[in-house]
């Protein structure tokens, strides 16, 4: 695998696309800047089966990446890593980093080829 600082990156103008709310980029953002990173780190997100729906979203940071398997989108500095198996499963949707009682995560919404989810929105089937 290619240092993240080695990739080059991919627009959201280019076909198979991952959005990236404000919320997403400002936090990614927060997290680099209090780790300290170099090179920062980007945020995975992949596609596995599993899940009480089939599919579930593996998230987390990531300083690594395969150049020949995954696309990178970025939004005010910051990163989002896809393997292009997960991004055929995932195009379309957002990134957003939510803030509720119960606690904060990330998220991944609107997902256009999910036909249903679970309430935790990690899981979710394909139609």
């Amino acid at each position: 695998m290619a240092p993240l600082m080695n990739r080059s990156f991919t627009t959201a103008n280019t076909p198979g696309i991952v959005h990236i709310a404000d919320s997403a980029a400002k936090r990614i953002n927060s997290i680099n800047a209090k780790a300290a990173s170099n090179p920062p780190q980007a945020f995975r997100i992949t596609v596995d089966s599993g899940g009480c729906h089939g599919y579930q979203y593996v998230m987390g940071l990531t300083k690594e990446i395969n150049p020949a398997e995954d696309v990178v989108f970025e939004k005010d500095g910051a990163k989002v890593v896809v393997d292009k198996v997960s991004l055929d499963l995932c195009t379309g949707s957002t990134l957003e980093f939510v803030e509720e009682l119960i606690g904060s995560s990330f998220q991944v919404v609107g997902n256009p080829k999910a036909e249903t989810s679970c309430g935790c929105k990690i899981s979710f089937n394909v139609n």
